[in-house]
């Protein structure tokens, strides 16, 4: 199973759903994804669904910031989901919570 899934664009929301490790070894390939779907389909909003993650590391703390910025750049909002507990804890920690729409 792939770590990233893209959905198609419904009522102007992209969903992206992450699930198993984001980290190191796959940031890249999960951030390209992300990024040149929504360049591509231009949403109104972009919702990370996080419910899958089992780890999450400062990589993958930075995919989703990248995220949040391809959104900015297509003037689209951005969520993130349904976080794991330990997701939500790493993400309070770093501080984003309310960038990602958590707090």
């Amino acid at each position: 199973m792939d770590v990233v899934s893209v959905g198609e664009v419904t009522d102007g929301t992209l969903t992206v759903v992450l699930r198993g490790d984001i980290d190191f070894t796959n940031a890249a390939r999960v951030r390209e994804t992300i990024s040149s779907a929504v360049s591509a389909r231009r949403p109104r909003a972009v919702r990370v669904e996080m419910g899958e993650v089992t780890f999450l590391d400062s990589s993958g703390v930075g995919v989703l910031v990248d995220a949040m910025k391809s959104a900015w750049e297509v003037e689209a909002g951005f969520r993130v989901v349904n976080p794991t507990p330990r997701v939500f804890d790493q993400l309070r920690i770093a501080g984003l919570l309310d960038a990602f729409g958590l707090g």
